[in-house]
């Protein structure tokens, strides 16, 4: 199921127009490509041309794009189709292995159009994710007995699955971090476990696990009224939406990295930006505090933004590396890193009351105005 909430994100770039939207060989070249999104194809390179992109031919069309470096004339490139608009992107391999992905234009498209696109590292992640669900489902469907055997069930799946990433770059705004709507508590004052608990419902209800959620109502673990609760189910905005799209691409982020993050309100006022992350240990090896943790030695990360009348911003991350304990404070001035600092005994008693002992703490303090800092207060709590 598809997100169904429009969210109010952060800025990206917009993208440009490609060509006159009119061009007859443009259209024509799209609509030739239009049954095979997803689809893997060896294409020739033709020749390269004198403004550095190359003259390839796919199936039985000739097409003008950038490709990596050292393609040379007359060579074979295997090559996916992962989107048709606003251009049709091909994924591609680099020398080095790795993926990277070209815009394609019709062989005699007006030169007055805007420059084909070539995209690598972090900019390719969003069609690396769907390039490799692409690739999935064309598995599944080629399997004896599997649904969409006669490629048609697979096509449309593509093309809605292309569409999405075309729009998720079109969008104005980036997903960064699922939105809350409405404050988590209704007013401050509340103890530590209300205050924990109202946290993971208004992450678990942000729409980032929905999927899950929804297997899980299928299994019987999860009542319908809980489902209702999550954005997905208060409205139906198309999948192509640039809002919704990028909602999408926010939810494969969180799976593919296991980092999520939500900003909101905690109470009236009281403005937060949450982020969780869960590094898995290497090799097997177990996390930096050596512990049991949740029994597979992986490390969590979560970094809190909250800005306080009378503290200012105060940044604060928490590491919890197996059984150990660790936490950062940033302050926005030496005034306020005073102020922390002066808590830090009553911070450590609060922490072993319930359980989890500091193992250190760290407050850093912004410089004053004048230039001069108060420095920083690190050590063992």
């Amino acid at each position: 199921m598809l997100p169904r909430e429009q969210l109010s994100l952060t800025q990206v770039a917009r993208t440009a127009p490609v060509q006159s939207p009119v061009d007859p060989r443009q259209q024509a070249f799209q609509r030739a490509l239009s049954t095979m999104v997803g689809q893997s194809l060896q294409a020739e390179v033709l020749s390269k041309l004198p403004d550095g992109n190359f003259l390839v031919r796919v199936g039985d069309m000739a097409a003008r794009m950038p490709l990596p470096a050292g393609a040379q004339p007359g060579a074979q490139v295997p090559m996916t189709l992962v989107a048709l608009n606003p251009r049709p992107t091909f994924q591609v391999q680099t020398a080095q292995g790795g993926a990277a992905f070209a815009e394609a234009a019709a062989e005699e498209a007006p030169a007055h159009g805007a420059p084909l696109a070539y995209l690598q590292g972090k900019e390719a992640a969003a069609l690396t994710r769907t390039a490799t669900l692409l690739a999935g489902a064309r598995t599944i469907a080629q399997m004896p007995g599997g649904a969409g055997g006669d490629g048609a069930s697979l096509s449309a799946a593509g093309k809605t699955l292309g569409d999405i990433v075309a729009a998720a770059q079109k969008g104005e705004t980036q997903a960064s971090a699922a939105t809350g709507r409405t404050p988590l508590l209704a007013a401050p004052g509340a103890d530590a476990g209300r205050i924990a608990n109202a946290l993971q419902d208004g992450l678990a209800k942000s729409g980032l696990f929905y999927e899950s959620h929804v297997a899980e109502w299928a299994a019987g673990t999860r009542t319908l009224g809980e489902l209702a609760g999550e954005p997905q189910a208060r409205g139906t905005p198309a999948p192509t939406d640039p809002a919704t799209a990028q909602f999408i691409n926010l939810q494969l982020n969180a799976h593919e990295q296991g980092r999520v993050a939500w900003q909101g309100q905690v109470w009236p006022g009281q403005d937060m930006r949450w982020e969780i992350e869960r590094d898995a240990p290497e090799d097997g090896k177990q996390g930096k505090g050596g512990g049991d943790g949740d029994g597979d030695g992986a490390t969590w990360q979560s970094r809190l933004l909250l800005r306080f009348g009378t503290l200012g911003e105060v940044a604060a991350k928490v590491v919890l590396a197996g059984d150990q304990l660790h936490i950062r404070l940033d302050a926005a001035s030496p005034q306020a890193g005073a102020a922390l600092d002066a808590q830090r005994a009553r911070l450590a008693q609060m922490l072993e009351a319930a359980g989890m002992p500091l193992s250190t703490l760290a407050i850093h303090k912004a410089a004053a105005a004048d230039g001069n800092d108060d420095g920083d207060s690190d050590g063992q709590a």
